[in-house]
């Protein structure tokens, strides 16, 4: 008797895990790179590594991103220096569909480069959330911040869309520093494609928002961009007391065996960044404004960087 039961556990096992396995199934890959961005707000060389998996179970997925990387600039934030610095990105996202053509690479804040696999014809609706870090050295090393996000992905056959909304505040899943300053925070809406077996390309809108460090000990009572003296402004710390900048920007990156270009252009604008953020200070958090320099016209923001890539990818 003993032995028929443990024969019929044994028979039921294996009929489960041939089951299980026949519904389970992983995409990923692995991509090395070699960058160089040149442009009027950041200029550096940069070494990175990023690898990105799907998993699916019926019409349940998730997936998840990890970057390292680490460069050596001569401008960074718009500042003139020379240093090495170092960086990381960790994103997952969970929802519904066939997931398997790795478009939810495209969702990457950190790197530019797409791990993709034109051979498929996957779909993705989803949601999630990541968190990124920069570590600085010397003058700009304060702003070396962590920033928490969240992640939305809608994908079908080889095309998809992405959200993304970083910020450095801290709340549950939303894993920031706290610190609300440096690049506090980050809108990006872009729209990915696989057009040939070895090609892909995106386009895209976006804006960031950098400002410097709040002076808390000097009471909030700066009369620039005050509202002539209505709103509490923080005063800032020296030396980068005055570095303020708003990107809105619309982006393209195209990408073919070996190789990616990624285009922004865009402005730089005071006042934008201070609406937005005046904004969301003034209503939700109800915190005091940061002194914009809301009377200066806006510039151009452009940049432009080029990688070499080595890109892996692995079905099971």
């Amino acid at each position: 008797m003993n032995t028929k039961r443990t024969y019929l556990t044994c028979v039921v096992f294996l009929i489960c895990s041939i089951s299980f396995s026949q519904k389970l199934d992983a995409d990923g890959g692995i991509l090395l790179k070699a960058e160089i961005t040149l442009g009027n707000q950041n200029q550096w060389l940069k070494l990175g590594i990023f690898g990105f998996g799907a998993l699916n179970y019926g019409d349940l997925s998730v997936e998840s991103g990890l970057s390292f990387a680490s460069y050596q600039f001569v401008k960074r934030h718009t500042i003139k220096m020379s240093g090495l610095a170092y960086s990381y990105e960790f994103f997952a996202l969970g929802g519904l569909g066939k997931n398997n053509n790795l478009l939810g690479s495209s969702i990457s804040n950190m790197n530019t480069s797409i791990i993709f696999n034109p051979t498929t014809k996957g779909s993705f609706s989803g949601l999630g959330f990541g968190f990124s870090k920069d570590f600085l050295p010397k003058t700009l090393k304060s702003y070396g911040l962590k920033r928490g996000a969240l992640l939305m992905r809608f994908s079908n056959a080889n095309h998809n869309i992405h959200f993304s909304f970083y910020n450095d505040f801290n709340i549950g899943w939303f894993n920031g520093s706290g610190t609300d300053y440096g690049v506090t925070g980050t809108l990006d809406i872009g729209f990915t494609k696989i057009q040939q077996h070895n090609e892909v390309y995106q386009l895209g809108l976006a804006i960031d928002l950098f400002t410097p460090r709040p002076n808390y000990g000097i009471s909030p009572r700066n009369n620039r961009n005050s509202d002539d003296g209505r709103k509490n402004v923080w005063y800032t710390l020296p030396p980068l007391k005055d570095l303020f900048y708003g990107n809105l920007y619309g982006y393209g990156v195209y990408q073919r065996d070996y190789y990616a270009v990624q285009t922004r252009l865009g402005i730089n604008s005071q006042k934008i960044g201070a609406y937005i953020q005046n904004t969301l200070h003034d209503g939700i958090g109800l915190n005091p404004r940061f002194p914009w320099r809301v009377e200066e016209k806006d510039k151009l923001y452009i940049e432009i960087s080029g990688n070499g890539i080595i890109n892996h990818n692995i079905d099971d």
